[in-house]
């Protein structure tokens, strides 16, 4: 059974009507003889499944390369259908940024509600600390249960639910707005909570959703969009809350959900992955030739997916559990828990969080403002450059580039932070030297902040949920992408909670020095561990994860 991860398949049911082929379940359509190597003649398993054992490498695959071929694999298929249904799963992808980056310009409205219901329990750095926090918890949640919902009732379904936690917790924090005394902060805190639940579920159902539509071709082109879609809602936000105060920024997140739920649940259609998982063979051959059109060979890419989940069986939940302490499984599982890791310990809060400092000792008017809407902005030109180049360049070259740059400025950003203390720009900080020497060094720390979010936003801002999708095999891939989501919030919420003590313990300059060193180390798990997708069918990059013993080759 191991064998079938090396297989090339054709079904006599998805056949050409040719009398003569479907007789001898000989395909038609050939295999490209430059992936496929046959080892030996076709062999007979499960229900009529032709089968070709193949002894190519994983690395061996063509891959598609540059531009040009960017292209001819954008006329191939039906880019229209691809990009609408891409484009609707995004929306929840914006209700995602939108939840993140609502708290920057809510929460001076907010703080000021709070004094005027004079509930002083918290202190105002406790008090913003925790509404953050309780998004970060509430994806931890979310995550799993979407991680669930996914394996059991469908990618479309899932993305339709997503819809109740973040219009229960938009209601929840309007609500609050007419709430006093005691109430009010407790109010919000769950809102906020519930909000997260749709944040951590979106986070896990919309990028798979995208890669199991997207053929490998453009896997990696579509399946960025997910980021790109988080950035534009954080700035999206951050935008309106220049002129709008909070309740009124509930009101158009809750307008969000109200385009989202009915272009999903009417107009979307069901992985077809996922219904061939189901048995419903038929009804994804229809919604393959609704995504690809009539110049893409569907039938190949169907069959692929019918030969890999014939080896399988259907697992219960505790089956899949004990499936994950087998190699081709925990492997992928961990190299997806990793990339999280990096992704999350990469210094992009504390970037952040400081890039406003930065700015606002450069003397410039509104800082605040000014830093929210320059960072966003870098970050969603960054990120749409970083979506057409996942498929030129590749994951990996993306990931270490991007890193590099990360670690560069976060070496820079360190430098800043020690020059720019008092002993070496002058011992008194009222000198016209310090001010000097400050004013000097302030290009420098911009400079590096905005480099910074280049390098995460082209890499290391989308790849890893893109990468998880595509690593995860298919038999327990909802339940596998839910623990590396779980995991990624998992680290979200403990950074957010010792963030800001870290910092006062070590100085930003230490801080700074920690994620770079973090940077260095992801640089080197991606060029020795990480595997390249590019160019690879999702059964393919599972096929890898599944030879055992001497039959495994390294990439």
């Amino acid at each position: 059974v191991h064998l079938c991860s090396h297989l090339s398949v054709t079904s006599p049911l998805l056949m050409a009507t040719s009398p003569e082929a479907a007789s001898s379940r000989t395909p038609i359509l050939q295999q490209d003889t430059t992936s496929y190597r046959a080892l030996s003649d076709s062999h007979v398993i499960g229900h009529g499944i032709n089968v070709q054992y193949s002894s190519r490498s994983f690395g061996s695959m063509s891959a598609n390369p540059r531009l040009g071929n960017l292209w001819l694999a954008l006329k191939s298929v039906r880019v229209k259908t691809l990009f609408y249904s891409s484009l609707v799963a995004v929306l929840g992808s914006l209700s995602f940024g939108y939840a993140i980056g609502f708290s920057s310009p809510a929460l001076p409205d907010l703080n000021e509600n709070d004094r005027e219901h004079s509930y002083t329990f918290f202190n105002k750095t406790i008090y913003n600390d925790l509404f953050n926090a309780f998004l970060a918890v509430g994806g931890l949640f979310g995550a799993p249960v979407a991680g669930w919902l996914v394996d059991h009732n469908g990618r479309q379904f899932t993305m339709v639910l997503c819809s109740v936690p973040f219009t229960a917790g938009w209601l929840l924090i309007l609500l609050a707005r007419s709430t006093t005394g005691p109430l009010f902060r407790p109010l919000l805190f769950v809102g906020r909570f519930v909000t997260g639940m749709g944040v951590g579920s979106a986070s896990l159902v919309v990028p798979l959703y995208i890669a199991e539509i997207s053929p490998r071709s453009l896997r990696g082109l579509f399946g960025a969009m997910n980021q790109l879609s988080i950035t534009i809602g954080i700035l999206f936000v951050e935008a309106l809350g220049i002129g709008l105060n909070y309740d009124w920024l509930c009101v158009i997140g809750l307008a969000i959900m109200l385009v989202f739920v009915p272009l999903t649940a009417l107009t979307l259609r069901e992985s077809p992955r996922w219904l061939i998982g189901q048995g419903k063979s038929l009804e994804a051959g229809r919604v393959l030739a609704w995504l690809r059109g009539p110049n893409y060979d569907v039938n190949h890419e169907q069959m692929e997916v019918e030969a890999q989940l014939a080896c399988e069986e259907k697992l219960t939940l505790a089956e899949k559990m004990k499936l994950f302490t087998t190699r081709p499984v925990f492997h992928p599982l961990v190299l997806a828990m990793l990339l999280m890791f990096f992704q999350q310990f990469s210094g992009i809060n504390a970037v952040v969080f400081n890039g406003q400092s930065v700015i606002e000792q450069a003397g410039v008017n509104n800082a605040a403002v000014v830093a929210s809407i320059t960072i966003g902005l870098t970050q969603v030109v960054a990120t749409f450059v970083g979506v057409i180049l996942t498929d030129i360049l590749g994951r990996k070259i993306l990931l270490i580039s991007g890193g590099i740059v990360m670690c560069l400025s976060m070496a820079t950003l360190s430098v800043y932070y020690i020059l720019n203390d008092k002993p070496y720009c002058n011992p008194d900080p009222d000198s016209d030297d310090h001010s000097k020497c400050q004013d000097q060094l302030q290009p420098l720390a911009i400079t590096a902040v905005m480099l910074y979010i280049v390098g995460f936003s082209i890499g290391w801002g989308a790849l890893p949920w893109l990468m998880a999708s595509e690593l995860i095999p298919m038999r327990v891939r909802g339940t596998g992408v839910g623990i590396a989501t779980c995991f990624n919030w998992i680290c979200a919420t403990f950074i957010l909670g010792v963030f800001n003590s870290y910092q006062d313990l070590v100085k930003p300059w230490g801080t700074f020095l920690t994620f770079g060193i973090v940077c260095l180390l992801s640089i080197i798990f991606v060029a020795v561990f990480t595997p390249e997708t590019k160019g690879k069918s999702l059964e393919e990059i599972e096929g890898h994860f599944n030879r055992r013993g001497k039959q495994y080759i390294p990439l």
